[in-house]
């Protein structure tokens, strides 16, 4: 009897410590998630704030208030309707949904469909992006809708920080000066 409750005891930390090693880290920023072919693929960065993919809704999927989708196969948008639900139940502030242009339409009916059956509300925002275009996540955090290929429409999204730099004809300004032509909307910076 020991032998087989320290054999599962030994599965348990196993598994246990499997669980640990799927944190990767990428320029720093922790990355969780999975993608099985077929199956489920979600991957997440918690420290953004966004999921790319919801897969089946894996449940730290639910924390992230962005999530981009690539494009319209199961095993990649399976959860949506799952993913804000959830959210709505936990009565956390509805999501922002990044979605390709071409399939935006297809995703309101989907969630008309389950509003009706589950006569909730599904409170979110959903965006359509097209290749090339951007949208801000916060004013420091955009995501940009680039091509991939697949046999159905689909995108990738690349993530950029945006910091606002002061244009060079006001470096040396005090401060004060600084402030109150930023007030009167004269100062202007630009985003690299």
């Amino acid at each position: 009897m020991e032998t087989g409750t320290e054999d599962s005891e030994q599965a348990k930390d196993k598994e246990s410590s499997n669980k640990t090693k799927c944190v990767m880290n990428i320029q720093g920023y922790p990355v969780k998630g999975l993608s099985i072919a077929g199956h489920e693929t979600c991957i997440i960065f918690p420290s953004l704030n966004i999921a790319f993919d919801i897969g089946r809704c894996p449940h730290q999927a639910i924390q992230q208030d962005f999530l981009c989708i690539s494009h319209a196969h199961m095993d990649h948008i399976g959860g949506l309707p799952m993913y804000v639900a959830t959210r709505g139940l936990y009565r956390m502030k509805p999501p922002t949904i990044i979605v390709p242009t071409c399939i935006k339409a297809d995703v309101e009916q989907l969630f008309e469909v389950h509003r009706r059956m589950d006569q909730s509300e599904l409170k979110h925002n959903l965006i359509g992006l097209d290749v090339g275009e951007e949208f801000y996540l916060r004013k420091d955090l955009k995501v940009r809708a680039f091509q991939t290929y697949h046999v159905i429409p689909s995108q990738g999204y690349v993530v950029y920080s945006v910091k606002q730099k002061l244009k060079q004809e006001y470096i040396g300004l005090p401060g004060n000066e600084i402030k109150n032509l930023k007030l009167s909307d004269y100062i202007h910076c630009h985003s690299t």
